[in-house]
This record gives structure tokens, C-alpha cells and sequence, in this order.
């Protein structure tokens, strides 16, 4: 297990390290500033050292997240029966086995589950992110025709680079759902 959670945190750190190269390619041209998307940049005018140091705070609470779930965080089977994994988790951090809906606008009242959940969702978030940023930035430095063509097409790809993120989000939170209600629920007693 050890072993795995190295390997990831040097997946992570590989794919922060392209994406902060490929933005000093923008950052360190004349103007390039002006040009960069981030919203720290753009909102808050934050330069190079406060998108590095911004950033590594990201990533080591993302990391020790990460390491919560893997290391830390067991679920507990619950007392009674539950049907399925949207029953599971309603449970685990309502409470209640019907409020799996709940989990769209209120706050979980079991916070180390959500914690743990969140620290495995926004890991391998951060991971697609980095290296969807990394191609874009790249495409557009090197300007590769069949990107530009891309970019007339679909007009902002930011947009499209965003919603790749938000359904890594969203399926890696539902794989991880229905993984922790099968290991609580193997098929074998369902049967």
C-alpha cells in the first residue's frame, strides 16, 4: 500500500511539475502575464512565486487527504441492511438511508468520511487537471494546427477543459462509492 501511495504522489508531482513548465513557457515570455487564464493571476494578480506557493499548499493538503484515505479511514459496515451504494453513503454521512440526494447542497455530518472521499476525488482530479492543462498550454505555445483547429470549433476550450475535469470528478466520486458499498456488501452475501 505504501508503495502505491509513492507512486502515485510521484504521478502527482510529475504531472504538477508539466504544468508549471509548460506555464513558464506563458509566465516567462514578455507580456505573458497578461495573457495567463489562472484565476489567482488574472483575479487576484498573484505572480510566479504566488501561484507556486499557492499551489503547493494545494497539493500537500490534497496529498495528506489522500494519505487520510488510504491510510486512516475504514468504512464501518452499517447496522442495518442497505440496498445499494447511493443507500451507502446516504448512511455513512447522513445518517439516514434515504437522503443519498442530500449530498448536492448539505454539508456531511460524518466529516472524516467526506474527508477521506474528498482527498481520493480531488487527487486523481488534480492529476487529469495537470495534464489537460499541460496539453493545452503546450498546443497552444507550439500553436499545433489541429489544436487551433479545435479552438475554432468549439470557441473557449477552457470551457471543455473544465467540464473534462468536473466528469473526472464526478466518475472517480461514483467509482469510489460503488467500491467502498462492494467491499462492504460483497456479491457473494447479496446472492
Amino acid at each position: 500500500m505504501k508503495l502505491r501511495f509513492y507512486l502515485f504522489v510521484g504521478l502527482l508531482l510529475f504531472a504538477r511539475g508539466c504544468d508549471f513548465y509548460s506555464t513558464s513557457l506563458w509566465i516567462f515570455k514578455p507580456g505573458g502575464l497578461e495573457m495567463e487564464t489562472n484565476p489567482l493571476v488574472r483575479y487576484l494578480g498573484f505572480g510566479w512565486s504566488g501561484l507556486l506557493i499557492s499551489n503547493l499548499i494545494i497539493v500537500v493538503l490534497i496529498l495528506m487527504a489522500y494519505h487520510y484515505y488510504l491510510f486512516r479511514y475504514r468504512p464501518r459496515r452499517p447496522v442495518e441492511d442497505l440496498r445499494n451504494y447511493r443507500e451507502n453513503v446516504s448512511y455513512l454521512y447522513f445518517g439516514r438511508k434515504d437522503r443519498w440526494y442530500w449530498m448536492c447542497y448539505r454539508l456531511p455530518k460524518n466529516k472524516r468520511a467526506s474527508l477521506a472521499h474528498l482527498g481520493y476525488v480531488l487527487f486523481w482530479a488534480l492529476v487529469v487537471g495537470s495534464f489537460l492543462a499541460t496539453f493545452h498550454n503546450f498546443s497552444q505555445y507550439y500553436n499545433l494546427a489541429f489544436y487551433d483547429t479545435f479552438r475554432e470549433w468549439v470557441g473557449r476550450p477552457l470551457y471543455v477543459l473544465y467540464g473534462l475535469i468536473a466528469v473526472t470528478v464526478v466518475c472517480c466520486y461514483r467509482q469510489l462509492l460503488h467500491r467502498e458499498y462492494r467491499m462492504l456488501y460483497p456479491p457473494s452475501e447479496s446472492s
